[in-house]
């Protein structure tokens, strides 16, 4: 028997005071469950108060299923942490870690010289046409997959000129992340990314336990992969307040890595549901979902899978999401129902009028050498320094605002703020 619930939430706090009119995306969800298997979970939150839930057939929040590549933006957090911590640079040439890639020209491009950024921006040109798909092979360990990927793998583009979705690249670099760290990459998931966040219920065990199939090969929950999408939302700080992410490795996933590059190949269908009617440009791990053409600002991205399951954060409203199913074709049977399910929680939540800010307080600049001092008549205080000892102790490292940054070649600038 179909069991078929429908919340809707009053946000605890954020943009607005006031219940959003979400009749739209669950008229959207009941009238077409055929789509979804009849099975279906979504759960959306505004900041950290759930404002709509709808389930329709036996998943619950603390499901696990494939996600397929919903695991990209689970992927590429791990890289951009390893990155922080001083493993690599995003521009690196895969060649520094593997250097069996120089061995390897194709259409008289050295496979060694593409770059870690380019591989989970989908510009790498490494597209497999053929049906090796040695990034999902479970019969493969990662390291051997990346072999075949070296030997067999063409590029048939100049990197960085053109979008191909692909999982190539992204092996790839999961292969360096094993190579830098010493650890395979599942102890790394769990190290770096699953124990962190609480997320319980995850892991890089769908194609079995010898490939960790980087792009595609992650299981998840929808509360497991809403701990991390409020990471995300949150500029990269965990509920205690403690830095995860540095908000500048954030800001990696809203940035436009192909914007204006012709697509070699992308999912997407010809659709008129765009935001802003404009195709999904691929940032690093995810998809720019809706960039405002005003300022050129990426206001959504997402990470939807094969398999149907579709998270998004949209920095705009202060929105996080997920529309949690599990089908073989689940992406290209939703797709359009989907992007109509966004739109009209945009324009639920755009319908309620935004209450302004206080207006601004009297200010104080001070500064002393590179230290510098912002001091508002109300009590708020904005520091920076590029010396940490210059910093008397106070108790703000719990701070949301707080950067945390390796020990690194280049100059480091922290800053704080203290509220009144």
């Amino acid at each position: 028997m179909l069991a078929l619930l429908v919340t809707l939430l009053s946000p605890a706090s954020g943009r607005a005071q006031t219940n959003y009119d979400f009749a739209a995306v669950t008229g959207l969800l009941q009238s077409n469950l055929n789509l979804y298997g009849t099975n279906v979970l979504m759960l959306l939150y505004q900041r950290d108060a759930p404002v709509y839930s709808f389930q329709a057939g036996t998943l619950a929040t603390n499901s696990r299923r494939g996600i397929a590549s919903a695991s990209k933006l689970l992927s590429g957090t791990i890289v951009l942490a390893l990155a922080e911590r001083g493993y690599f640079q995003l521009d690196d040439p895969i060649k520094l870690y593997l250097p069996s890639f120089t061995n390897f020209v194709s259409n008289g491009y050295n496979k060694g010289d593409i770059t870690i950024r380019q591989c989970f921006a989908m510009t790498s040109g490494l597209y497999g046409a053929s049906n090796a798909n040695y990034d999902t092979d479970a019969t493969l360990t990662l390291a051997q997959s990346v072999d075949l990927i070296a030997t067999n793998i063409p590029v048939v583009f100049v990197p960085g000129t053109q979008l191909a979705y692909d999982g190539n690249g992204m092996q790839v670099v999961g292969r360096i992340c094993e190579i830098v760290t010493g650890t395979d990459w599942r102890t790394l998931a769990t190290n770096v990314l699953f124990q962190p966040l609480g997320m319980t219920n995850s892991d890089y065990n769908f194609f079995g336990l010898n490939n960790p199939a980087i792009a595609g090969g992650a299981r998840s929950s929808v509360e497991d992969y809403q701990r991390f999408l409020r990471m995300v939302l949150n500029n990269g700080a965990l509920p205690d307040g403690r830095a995860f992410l540095s908000s500048r490795a954030v800001q990696v996933f809203f940035t436009n890595q192909t914007f204006g590059l012709p697509e070699y190949y992308s999912p997407w269908p010809v659709s008129t549901n765009f935001a802003y009617n404009q195709r999904p440009d691929y940032d690093m791990g995810s998809w720019a979902l809706a960039q405002n053409p005003t300022n050129g600002v990426v206001e959504e991205v997402s990470s939807p899978g094969a398999f149907g399951t579709w998270p998004w954060v949209d920095r705009r409203r202060n929105l996080r999401g997920v529309i949690f199913m599990f089908g073989a074709n689940g992406f290209s049977t939703t797709v359009y129902n989907n992007l109509r399910i966004l739109n009209a929680v945009r324009a639920a939540v755009d319908a309620v009028p935004v209450t302004p800010p206080p207006p601004a307080n009297a200010l104080n600049v001070s500064r002393t050498g590179d230290y510098v001092k912002l001091d508002w008549a109300g009590g708020a205080q904005f520091e920076t320094s590029s010396d940490l000892q210059s910093w008397s102790t106070l108790s703000w490292v719990t701070s949301p605002f707080f950067e945390f940054l390796p020990a690194m070649t280049t100059n480091r600038f922290f800053y704080r703020l203290l509220a009144p």
